[in-house]
């Protein structure tokens, strides 16, 4: 890689820079001229008058802001510069090649080299390294390599490659004089090495260099290794210690290392953020050019030097292990010498990689999105390995490092309700970070033998380490507030396990891809504060006030009410709060005593708090905490007695002078503790308190309703607004108290959202226990009057009616769980059941109305052989053309919220009537509601019930697809590339059968084959399971007459390509795309070229035999049978549960 052109441009450029400085106009200020002394200008002398001098005594102010602005854009424009010098820094130590390719010889020597560091362990092939010189007169071809190595060294010193030798006098560099110096120098050199910009490159080209700079660092790391290996030999020497410091010093190993590091991440940092400062505009219009402009450094993103990055760490890793028993000690552990090594911006001589600035910037900045969440990982694994030779930059790596770990778990932990995975982030990215974080955390703070066990050969300074323990210690607050987070996952996992267990369907959404393993998650959080509740309980403790001072719950405006959960009223800590209580309630080592202990100590003595949190008061969080731990531990560990008087006079003395809302909650709690009543006076005074609070309530969650005319006793949804903002939140019960105002049946309509969301929560295990078995038929008239309330929410499906719609649901579907109950509900359920507008609703409200609809059907035994016999011109209410379509829908609903196999015992009926309506011609519209029926039919009947079904199913699937094939070949138009959404050849309705079909044959296909045993013997039909091209099998010959049988999506899809012609990839999708079944998503179709990477994909991933690899399939291939059945049923049951629901239209 020779330097010369780049010498040149740089000269060339600085020569502009020159000419530009002394030419006003090429400077950038056209028309500079001198008006001094009247002088002339084209011509025209200047003249001074009373107006010209009047106009220039009021522009003073527009000359003060010109002078301003010049001012400020001088000063960015130098700050722009110093950024600029700092960044061509990085870039000074390139090499440019002045021709491309030979990088396959280089690639291939360089693997051969790996090979034989690798096959010798003992470090023999290294030893022989060192101790073999270049000297010529011993052999030819150690002449060839000097005299080759001559060349190169006078190519980057911008001479000519070819013609006479010149003396090795006139170099200014030393040749080697050993092959591992030879080895050494020409890996960095490769390291070293780029293509300039001015060359012509193909993409593989530049990949190929990639590829060279990653094996040279990977042949280096080896070196230094094997190097490492031999010093920590006891049989070493000085003179082979000297030696190796030698090497180090004269190749440039850490500095060239360093700089390859750095730079390679400001690319991946500067790819990630793309837009461009005002300053670097400016410099750019002054013609400023950069050192990097002079490299070609591929346009594929910071993605491309991840594996660079990956192999750099690894030797840097291995250069700080060998630095620190070959370096000279005491001469750069003076604090002088380090504050002058940490503070520069260079790599400095003779200080070890561990006090370089470089390094120490980097570290310290490493972890940042904008580097990369890929490399991450590989970033902890180099800190934690190289604690101990951290030394005096111990304290000042770790502080912005765990704040930086701690920032991205907790960006994390806000995506836990989001199923999919963010790009270029591992699954195990949180547990990777918390075990760097414990290792850290742990080295710095204890002392005992386990934690230094790993690094016992490795001796530490005690000052280093107790400045590194006061940096982690001022970080302890954030450290523990990222474990509520975490612990707030744990906690939400193991109650929506609990519940599933128990056989009630969880309201909480599945979780995120990162928090899969909450078991692992929980025993890695205790296992990182488990170790320090022994020496730092007080430190800890007092974090915990700090945590519980920030963690306030969602404060309540004048307009909003709270939505997490919106129906807690009573002055209780938030969720958030409770989890920091759940979180030290699991710590072993801390019982209630030691708890109030350490609360005790630090409300007399509290610690200082250093940054942000330096004024944060700790003794009333500390007894707000206190008294949330002790109220949570109250009914296992106190006395039961002692609590209930507290519970009881609260109830007694504050139930009729707090609001309704406030009240019906303490009651719920108070009812909650309640032991059985045996007196029927107080059962029957329980009753009426509960039956005053409820009918106020019920009036509060009616103030948004309003009645249709002034006779009519019906009820409508008032058109506004019911999300509101919050309003504070005090924290205390007698701020609560004072802010509250009294809310009566009168109440503004911004607190029915809060009523409704408060009586769905508690209003049916409340009347559940406040009436006895014998007594339940008592509560039916009090729900329906509370229900009257409701369903006007429930027939309005406008989107601003949706939160008052969900609650509604959730209230409906809570009481409907109670068969005592279904007089009340059950005639308003059915009707709203066979609304149009039914499935016009949020994705949220779905599992409300499934458990309803359930509810519905199981209590009432006749209702699901009625709904299944009922004839489409009974949906009065839908146009003659949608009402089959529509039955249809909500039949397989009805079937879709219920359990496995619930209703096997209708199949007869369900077969009939689907045969009825297959033998009627059905429309396009009936033929979607079919598919979507034999889906969930796929879902609810278990396989050994389905034996009758899959000829029907089979065959309407069979129909559709060869309506598809004859519709596409009818009509051929010119073969030629038209655009995927070019003009429409299908109805919607047509699309919509089309893609329903296709999506039961995914159904059908993402079925474990053990769930799914009968489809098996109908896949041939359907996709191609033997690739003839490939098979060399007995026979594969066709017999002579026979025509070859082609599976249907072949035939779609040649019959596609045909009529719209070969439809090239999408950029964003490529063979090696890891795809799982099911694979469509999509609502709807807007042409029917949509279906082409559905049907290619299906085309190859059922092949025998398999394609070699997966990059030589010609199109992406879906993993079959899935990993996870469990996995794959719970996407099916998304999906359509989704595919249920109409779009809302958002009106003002």
């Amino acid at each position: 890689g020779a330097q010369r052109n780049k010498q040149n441009q740089r000269w060339s450029l600085e020569k502009g820079r020159e000419r530009r400085s002394h030419d006003p106009v090429s400077a950038g200020y056209p028309g500079f001229h001198n008006y001094k002394d009247g002088g002339l200008v084209n011509g025209l002398r200047r003249v001074e008058s009373e107006r010209t001098q009047a106009s220039d005594s009021l522009s003073s102010e527009d000359e003060e802001d010109l002078e301003l602005e010049a001012m400020a854009r001088s000063r960015l424009l130098k700050q722009e510069r110093e950024k600029r010098e700092a960044i061509n820094s990085l870039f000074r130590h390139v090499l440019l090649y002045p021709v491309a390719g030979g990088w396959r010889r280089l690639l291939q020597g360089l693997a051969l080299l790996d090979s034989l560091l690798r096959s010798s362990p003992e470090c023999h092939l290294v030893d022989a390294l060192c101790c073999t010189s270049l000297d010529t007169s011993s052999a030819a071809h150690l002449n060839l390599v000097s005299n080759l190595l001559q060349r190169h060294q006078q190519a980057q010193d911008g001479k000519c490659f070819y013609g006479c030798l010149l003396s090795p006098a006139s170099s200014p560099s030393v040749p080697p004089s050993l092959l591992i110096e030879l080895l050494v120098s020409l890996c960095l050199r490769i390291l070293r090495s780029h293509y300039p910009s001015y060359l012509s490159l193909t993409p593989l080209d530049l990949q190929g260099n990639r590829e060279v700079q990653v094996k040279s660092v990977t042949v280096l790391t080896r070196i230094v290794n094997q190097l490492s290996f031999m010093v920590r030999g006891q049989e070493c020497s000085k003179a082979t210690l000297d030696s190796i410091h030698k090497l180090l010093t004269c190749c440039k190993v850490q500095q060239y290392a360093l700089l390859s590091l750095s730079a390679s991440m400001y690319i991946s940092q500067k790819a990630a953020d793309k837009a461009s400062s005002k300053g670097a505009e400016l410099l750019d219009e002054q013609g400023g050019l950069s050192e990097e402009s002079l490299l070609n450094l591929g346009a594929g993103g910071a993605q491309e030097q991840y594996p660079l990055q990956i192999e750099l760490l690894k030797l840097l890793q291995a250069l700080i292990v060998l630095e620190y028993h070959v370096w000279p000690g005491g001469v750069w552990q003076t604090a002088v010498l380090f504050q002058q090594s940490i503070k520069a911006a260079q790599y400095v001589q003779s200080h070890p990689i561990t006090a370089q600035g470089m390094f120490v910037s980097s570290a310290a900045r490493a972890l940042q999105p904008q580097y990369g969440y890929a490399m991450h990982p590989h970033w902890v694994s180099l800190l934690c390995s190289s604690l101990p030779y951290l030394g005096r930059s111990l304290g000042i790596i770790v502080s912005p490092l765990i704040s930086q770990i701690c920032k991205n778990m907790d960006e994390l932990v806000k995506l836990h309700d989001i199923t999919s995975r963010r790009e270029n982030i591992a699954p195990d990215y949180p547990l990777t970070l918390l075990e760097g974080l414990t290792t850290i955390t742990h080295y710095c703070l204890l002392d005992n033998k386990k934690v230094r066990l790993y690094y016992s050969l490795v001796a530490c300074d005690p000052v280093d380490v107790r400045n590194a323990r006061n940096a982690v210690l001022e970080a302890l607050p954030h450290m523990l507030s990222c474990m509520a987070l975490l612990w707030g996952v744990v906690y939400r996992e193991e109650i929506q396990k609990r519940a599933s267990d128990s056989g009630h369907s969880s309201k909480h959404a599945s979780t995120s891809v990162y928090f899969k393993s909450s078991k692992v998650l929980r025993q890695r959080i205790l296992q990182f504060l488990l170790p320090l509740t022994g020496h730092y309980g007080v430190q800890l403790m007092a974090s915990v006030g700090v945590v519980w001072s920030n963690r306030k719950g969602k404060r309540r405006h004048k307009n909003q009410v709270r939505t997490t959960p919106c129906w807690k009223v009573l002055p209780v800590p938030s969720e958030a709060r409770l989890i920091i209580v759940e979180l030290i309630k699991s710590l072993h080592t801390l019982n209630t005593e030691t708890v109030l202990h350490l609360v005790k100590e630090v409300v007399k003595r509290p610690h200082q708090i250093k940054g942000d949190q330096k004024a944060t008061l700790v003794d009333i969080p500390m007894l707000q905490f206190s008294y949330a731990y002790i109220q949570s531990s109250t009914w296992r560990h106190l006395d039961i007695s002692c609590c209930w008087g507290q519970f009881s006079s609260m109830i007694a003395a504050f139930l009729y002078f707090i609001d309704s809302l406030e009240g019906l909650q303490m009651l719920n709690d108070f009812v909650n503790r309640l032991p059985n009543m045996d007196s029927k006076k107080d059962s029957k005074d329980l009753q009426e308190v509960t039956q005053r609070i409820l009918e106020a309530v019920g009036g509060i969650a009616g103030s948004s309703l309003e009645q249709t005319s002034w006779l009519s006793r019906s009820l409508e949804v008032k058109v506004q607004s019911q999300i509101c903002p919050e309003a504070e939140e005090p924290d205390d019960a007698d701020s609560m108290t004072q802010a509250n105002a009294m809310v009566s049946s009168s109440a503004p309509s911004v607190y029915s959202v809060q009523a409704l969301t408060l009586l769905a929560e508690i209003l049916a295990p409340l009347l559940d226990m406040v009436y006895r078995s014998d007594e339940k038929e008592k509560a039916v008239p009090l729900i329906s009057r509370l229900l009257y309330y409701v369903f006007p929410y429930l027939k309005n499906h406008s989107a601003y009616n949706m939160p008052s719609f969900a609650a509604g649901a959730q209230l409906v579907s809570s009481l409907s769980g109670y068969a005592c109950t279904k007089r009340a509900w059950k005639k308003e359920v059915f009707e709203l059941f066979m609304d149009p507008f039914f499935f016009t609703m949020e994705a949220s409200c779905a599992h409300s109305w499934k458990s309803i609809i359930d509810h519905l059907l199981t209590h009432e035994k006749t209702m699901f052989k009625d709904l299944m016999g009922m004839q489409s011109s009974s949906l009065k209410l839908f146009p003659s053309a949608d009402q089959k379509p529509m039955l249809l829908k909500r039949q397989a609903f009805a079937m879709f919220s219920g359990e496995l196999d619930q209703y096997h015992l209708y199949l007869p009926l369900i077969q009939e009537r689907l045969t009825e309506t297959l033998r009627m011609n059905p429309s396009p519209a009936v033929s979607a509601q079919m598919f979507l029926m034999f889906r969930v039919l796929l879902l609810r009947i278990s396989s050994q019930h389905q034996t009758s079904l899959w000829p029907i199913m089979v065959t309407e699937l069979i129909r559709i697809f060869a309506r598809l094939e004859k519709s596409l070949k009818l009509n051929k138009v010119m073969r030629g590339p038209l655009d995927k959404n070019g003009p429409v050849n299908f109805s919607q309705a047509e699309l919509d059968m089309y893609l329903s079909a296709c999506k039961f044959l995914d159904t059908s296909l993402a079925f474990p084959p053990e769930k799914m045993p009968l489809f098996q013997m109908y896949r041939w039909a359907f996709v191609p399971e033997v690739d003839v091209s490939r098979y060399s099998g007995p026979e594969n010959a066709l017999i002579e007459g026979e025509q070859e049988c082609t599976p249907h999506v072949v035939r779609v899809l040649e019959g596609i390509q045909q009529r719209y012609g070969v439809i090239k990839l999408n950029p964003e999708e490529s063979a090696t795309e890891h795809l799982e079944f099911p694979l469509l998503s999509q609502s709807s179709l807007s042409s029917i070229t949509q279906l082409m990477p559905f049907l290619r994909t299906l085309c190859c991933s059922f092949q025998v035999p398999p394609p070699v690899s997966q990059s030589a399939a010609p199109f992406p291939i879906a993993d079959y049978p899935a990993a996870s059945s469990h996995t794959v049923l719970s996407r099916l049951e998304d999906i359509i549960e989704k595919e249920f629901l109409d779009p809302m239209e958002i009106k003002d």
